[in-house]
């Protein structure tokens, strides 16, 4: 059945926590608050202008901090609620260590206040923490309480709840779409979606009604509900089914659909936008120039996705057509972090591994290693393969963190386990070194040889690691390494001179390579020689012809003055994190075409 990956789990991780889909600033709206003071109307507004500036690559009048720092003034004066739920929710927001509790501590002081996106998120942290069910049946009367206040997403909540039968409460469907409908009255575009989902699968077999869930889709999507969008689209540019329902592809009013959505200002429809107009898909015209524009206002409306593009764009800048001698976006380094760091406040891994970048290599900001650690550690949770092997780095190096070579480990066996090759590079130097334990038919050079044979099988890798893996490699026959163990080293120079050899061919002008080639020559025969460089030519013309993936926008640039220096390969400069727009760089040699950012898909 279509659409099973959207469906919300009927479990404590299906609640939401309240977050404005229209929101004015960081997904806070002065439009959901009951009376709020002028105080926090202005300064959302401060941090809606910044916002705006910032998706332009200007200076904002007033920086965004600044504004938040007001608003934490205001909050520890205790006697503002909007203030009070407005800073536990951007507390929460920054996902820094220690960040829930003291969220929570606001959320608490707002609630006695009365704030009911404070009550909602304050119950469902609660709810969704406790151990013991009274503490948890706590968590849910507050949920109702702010339901009972009119407040949606609470409503939205509490029909999870019932759905699930959760906390204690009896599972009761008809209460659930009393308060969904309720939401939906309200214009609550996700309640709409949500009713979608009620119809299609989780109201129970005997709530299914296919025509009714098509129906709320599409309600919630000319609402700009980003599921329902997302969800939509998928079914219309492709032709899917929908419950016992054949839907036809019809990618023109797919199309529609997302053009009058950005008319009227929503964010998914913005980006949406901007992702056709940069790919030229769906008979959508290529034009850079609108793509950019609609990022902009994506990014101005707290559009992770799109902020990530954007800042990809002013990280590297763009040329869409060298001949014309105009540059599209000039490089703004100091432009392009801050919308990463917009697009972390989301949590978006990318996001938070680029700034990570950004304070290790010390552009734009103050080089930093231990920021630039947290960053990492907070993108590999988020299971950005790069953000693993960095986070390995600096373990093994002490950079940032304490020295740790078992989580240095850790890591890279992730990175290696989400397909990273240069994990298994990282791996292979710490078994060679005798950081990491081997099993008893083996012996650390042999754990090595096999994960740098792993690294040079792999298709599609950057030449630096496959370099790396290939002089390792010759360096474990040369020495003799590979024998048994408690047996005397035995030297296998034909195969330490063809692993040098290929990486002499990768790397000519490096002296490594070059030194080990000669050092190895003298050991052979010239008929060895040549039997082995006629069977290394042979593989090349046989192998397929395969293109490197494009150079990443938001990687470093060489070894700048922050990086680490590490017994392990680093990822291969223009290797780690994918470019999220694909322009050319407005400053390296035309690369053809688009390709569509991979968010918000």
């Amino acid at each position: 059945m279509i659409l099973k990956t959207f469906f919300l789990a009927v479990t404590m991780s299906a609640l939401g926590l309240q977050s404005a889909v229209a929101a004015s600033a960081l997904g806070l709206s002065t439009d959901e608050w009951t009376n709020p003071s002028a105080e926090m109307v202005a300064q959302v507004e401060a941090m809606e202008a910044a916002m705006a500036a910032m998706a332009k690559g200007e200076k904002p009048a007033v920086e965004l901090q600044d504004a938040i720092d007001k608003i934490r003034e205001l909050a520890d004066k205790g006697e503002d609620k909007d203030a009070l739920f407005a800073m536990g929710f951007l507390i929460q927001q920054s996902n820094q260590q220690n960040a829930l509790p003291e969220a929570m501590t606001f959320y608490e002081k707002a609630s006695k206040l009365g704030q009911l996106q404070a009550m909602n998120n304050y119950g469902f942290i609660l709810a969704g923490s406790a151990q013991e069910l009274e503490k948890t049946q706590d968590g849910v009367g507050y949920i109702k309480r702010a339901a009972d206040g009119g407040l949606n997403a609470a409503r939205r909540n509490m029909a999870a709840i019932y759905l699930g039968g959760l906390a204690g409460e009896t599972k009761d469907a008809d209460l659930a779409l009393e308060l969904l409908n309720k939401a939906a009255a309200e214009n609550d575009n996700q309640a709409m979606f949500e009713l979608a989902q009620y119809y299609l699968e989780i109201g129970g077999p005997e709530k299914v009604d296919d025509d009714k869930a098509w129906e709320w889709l599409n309600k919630a999507a000319d609402s700009g509900n980003p599921n329902a969008l997302a969800s939509l689209g998928s079914v219309l540019f492709d032709g899917k089914t929908f419950g016992a329902r054949k839907i036809e592809a019809d990618p023109a009013k797919a199309v529609a659909t997302f053009s009058k959505l950005a008319d009227q200002g929503v964010p998914a429809g913005l980006r949406t936008m901007g992702e056709l107009h940069a790919s030229g898909l769906a008979g959508v015209p290529q034009d850079f120039t609108k793509a950019l524009d609609f990022f902009t206002r994506a990014a101005q409306a707290n559009d992770a996705a799109a902020q990530v593009v954007l800042a990809g764009y002013y990280d590297q800048g763009v040329d869409v057509n060298p001949e014309d001698g105009k540059v599209d976006v000039t490089p703004n380094p100091a432009a392009a972090l801050e919308l990463y760091r917009l697009a972390a406040r989301n949590n978006v891994p990318v996001a938070l591994y680029n700034v990570g970048v950004f304070y290790e290599t010390g552009r734009s900001v103050d080089q930093d290693t231990a920021k630039a650690f947290a960053f990492y550690l907070q993108a590999a949770g988020g299971g950005f393969a790069p953000a693993m092997q960095k986070a390995g780095v600096y373990y093994l190096n002490g950079a940032g963190t304490l020295r740790d070579p078992i989580a240095a480990s850790g890591w890279f066996s992730r990175a290696a386990a989400a397909g990273l090759p240069e994990g298994l590079l990282s791996l292979g130097v710490m078994a060679e070194s005798g950081l990491v334990g081997v099993g008893p038919e083996s012996t650390p050079a042999k754990a090595a040889s096999d994960a740098y044979a792993q690294v040079i099988a792999v298709a599609q890798i950057a030449p630096a690691t496959r370099f790396e893996a290939l002089l390792r490699l010759g360096g474990l026959h040369f020495r003799g390494a590979l024998a048994a163990a408690g047996e005397a080293p035995s030297p296998n120079y034909e195969q330490a001179y063809r692993y040098f050899k290929q990486a002499a061919n990768l790397a000519p002008r490096n002296e490594l390579a070059t030194s080990a080639l000669k050092e190895t020559t003298v050991k052979l025969t010239p008929e060895q020689i040549k039997t082995i460089d006629d069977s290394l030519a042979e593989t090349v013309a046989a192998a397929p012809v395969v293109l490197a993936p494009p150079a990443a926008a938001t990687a470093s640039k060489g070894k700048g003055k922050g990086e680490v220096a590490a017994p392990v390969a680093m990822p291969a400069d223009g290797a780690t994190a994918p470019s999220p727009a694909g322009a050319t760089p407005a400053t390296d040699e035309k690369k053809p075409g688009f390709r569509l950012p991979l968010f918000g898909r």
